[in-house]
């Protein structure tokens, strides 16, 4: 259970940040992009300070041009493996224009819970077609539908949307996220410029809270900031979940960037 939240802090709540857009149709960005193909980020995971695990961030190409797929990979270590191991694998398939999501699959192995789930989003049906099995034992799937706007993102596709955008404190957006049920809407407000320390230096960075808990996305009471570099590569340099548990913070420790400028 409490590495639940580290692994979410990476994976989902990496994605759970804020786009432009209405839940009908969202603008694809524009000029060049700040990050591409071969772009991988590691992050160290702590729990009340106590070595939680690690995570890493990586984009690749798909077997369409017009789309990249990224992985987002979780596992625990030390003390908190010991308690609840997690090894946990999200790929995501979005257009690398629009950033539109086709479809995520999820490999869940956290404690004795072993599962894949898989969503895909057909935008000419605006349909969500969720997929949840168990990943050991031979039972029938779950399988549900839902509505969906024009254009969704999933917990992945969305970070790296929000990567292309201009930012300035004191702006709130609200953008539209599926993961798999009902499509929400998640308000997300940019506070502050601040600077963070890392393992790799210091960064000046841009923090912003997205409203994810009280029923938004996770049921519990907390509240979630991510940071992003203040530049024009937006690298989410930080995360930290308040939460009933403790404080779990992910944090940058390895960049592999091609230049892309």
């Amino acid at each position: 259970m409490i590495f639940q939240y580290s692994r979410w802090a990476v994976g989902l709540l990496l994605g759970v940040v804020w786009i432009t857009g209405s839940g009908d149709s969202i603008a694809g960005a524009e000029g060049k992009q700040p990050f591409g193909p071969g772009e991988k980020l590691k992050y160290a995971v702590r729990w009340r300070m106590i070595p939680a695990g690690e995570a890493e961030l990586t984009i690749g190409t798909d077997s369409l041009p017009s789309h990249w797929k990224v992985s987002a990979k979780a596992n625990s270590s030390g003390y908190v493996s010991n308690l609840y191991k997690v090894e946990d694998e999200y790929i995501s398939i979005f257009h690398n224009s629009t950033f539109c999501s086709t479809g995520i699959r999820k490999v869940i192995n956290e404690g004795d819970r072993h599962r894949e789930v898989t969503v895909q989003f057909d935008q000419r049906r605006q349909r969500a077609l969720l997929r949840d099995k168990d990943a050991i034992e031979n039972t029938t799937p779950k399988q549900e539908q839902f509505t969906i706007p024009n254009c969704v993102h999933d917990i992945l596709s969305a970070l790296y949307y929000a990567r292309t955008r201009p930012l300035e404190v004191g702006q709130t957006f609200e953008f539209p996220l599926n993961d798999g049920s009902s499509t929400i809407q998640i308000r997300a407000e940019v506070q502050a410029i601040e600077e963070v320390q890392t393992e790799i230096g210091k960064f000046k960075a841009i923090r912003v809270e997205p409203d994810v808990f009280s029923g938004n996305l996770f049921k519990g009471k907390g509240r979630l900031f991510v940071w992003f570099t203040n530049d024009a590569d937006r690298i989410p340099v930080q995360l930290k979940a308040q939460t009933d548990l403790g404080t779990i913070t992910a944090s940058l420790v390895e960049v592999e960037q091609e230049d892309l400028h």
